[in-house]
Parts: C-alpha cells; structure tokens; sequence
C-alpha cells in the first residue's frame, strides 16, 4: 500500500487546538507524550548485509535517520514545526540531527535536506561527519563548545536562558557561540544501543525547541507474534518523546504508521 504524502503549503498548521496549546503548555517540562514500540529488523539486517556487500557502512541510526526524514518531509510535515510567541511555526527545510559520542562528550550532527538524500548518501555523509569529529578536525565543534560552560552558577543559567530566547523567540543568531534557531535540526535521533541499553526514553532538552526525539535501543532477539505463532526475531527498540504543544494523537498515528512502514520496506529509503 503506498503512503500518503503531504504538501507543507497546504497543510494549516496553527489548528485552534495548537494555539489553544501553546497557552496550556509551557516548554517541554510538563506537556509531552512518550511511547514505545519493537519493531521486527529482519527486513532491515537483510538490507544492511546488501548494502555492506555493497561497499556501505549502514547501521539502525542510519536507517532511523532517514525514514524520521521521510516523515518528516513527506508524510507528517506537523512535525516539522516548533512552538513560538503562542503559536505553531513549519521550519521548511528537514533536517535530522543525531548525537555523537566524541571522547567522553556527547554533540550532535546534523544532516540537512536530509528528505531529499537517499540511506546511502545520508550513512555516507553522518559517518564522514563522525570521523571528521572524532579525528578533532571540526574546528566549528570545538568552536562551541565550552563557553557556557565555563561560565560560574548561577550566571551560567540566566545567560543559557537569555541566549535561548533570543535564538528561539526573537530569531537572532550569535555565529560567534556557533548559536543559531536551528542548532538541533528539525529533530533528533539517539542510539543508546552502543551503551549497552535495551531502551530509554529520550528527554525533550527545552533549549532545543525540538518537537520530538526518537531513542532507539540494542537490536535482540524478541518474542513476537509472526503467523500466528511467538517466535524470536530481532527486533529494535524504539522510543519517542514529543511536544504536545506541536504533536497530537493524529500525528504519532501517521508517525507510527510511516515507521512500521519503512521499516519493513527499508529499499524505498533509497528513492
């Protein structure tokens, strides 16, 4: 069956229950919504196996990366949005972010226009991305970091709250803090997998204005129902935390829906 898609100009996204929303709720500290979900990856080690064959290094961050673009730019464009002065604004451009583990710092890259790059190009571009980081050769990383902190308490929350509202509410950019209103991308995508972590629920940092953050744990063996039968499949965790002020239980129904899709058809993440 294919999937529905959706043009971001004819969409209305300030819905009288977003604007009634981003009255109820403050920032991401009280108005989220959390889920969990295996989901069966046989499909998908099918494809990485291929795709190794192939000469590409593939892995399920890679893979989640592009289908939340996919989701993001084509069948739930509401998503890619972020609350400001009371009401509900589409960022244009997706861009999916993911965290990197540099040393014993955790930053986070980001792929831009990632909806319009297939799974190869995008697992190409985050692994250069990675070794660039982990090698110390992006200077823009080192750039900013650091500044804030080193900055004493309590001088060092009133200035993070002061920067965060002039990127996120009056739209300024600071280049020379590396600071701009899109610093996180339209979303982010962790793998706690690597830690040693089944799953975990990702948090909603308020200083990112993200609407959503996906966490997928270690692939293992699960008991799931195939057939009519509980048999034991890999299968991958995954959790997601939204924003209510932006998602509703229509969105994470078409989310969910997306997902469960490319996930069992991973070769479409190459269109």
């Amino acid at each position: 069956m294919e999937l529905p898609t959706f043009d971001p100009s004819e969409i209305r996204f300030n819905t009288p229950w977003r604007r009634m929303a981003t009255a109820i709720y403050a920032r991401p500290v009280d108005g989220k919504i959390s889920g969990f979900v295996n989901i069966d990856f046989r499909p998908c080690q099918e494809a990485i196996t291929k795709w190794a064959e192939e000469g590409h290094r593939v892995t399920p961050t890679h893979i989640m990366m592009a289908i939340m673009a996919r989701v993001l730019g084509r069948h739930v464009p509401e998503l890619n949005c972020y609350a400001r002065w009371g009401s509900v604004h589409h960022r244009g451009d997706v861009t999916i972010a993911t965290a990197v583990l540099v040393g014993k710092e955790l930053t986070t890259l980001k792929i831009a226009n990632a909806d319009k790059k297939s799974i190869l190009e995008l697992a190409d571009e985050v692994n250069a991305g990675v070794s660039k980081r982990r090698e110390g050769k992006d200077t823009a990383m080192k750039k900013r970091n650091g500044g804030l902190a080193k900055l004493p308490w309590p001088f060092r929350q009133w200035i993070f709250s002061f920067i965060r509202w002039l990127t996120y509410e009056a739209r300024i950019t600071i280049p020379g803090l590396g600071i701009n209103n899109n610093m996180f991308g339209s979303m982010l995508v962790t793998n706690i997998g690597p830690l040693g972590l089944d799953n975990g629920f990702p948090a909603l940092m308020p200083a990112s204005n993200l609407a959503l953050v996906i966490g997928i744990g270690k692939v293992a063996l699960k008991p799931m129902v195939v057939d009519g039968q509980v048999v034991a499949i890999p299968a991958l965790p995954v959790t997601g935390t939204f924003d209510h002020r932006v998602c509703d239980g229509s969105h994470i129904g078409r989310f969910g829906h997306a997902l469960h899709h490319y996930m069992a058809n991973p070769y479409e993440l190459l269109e």
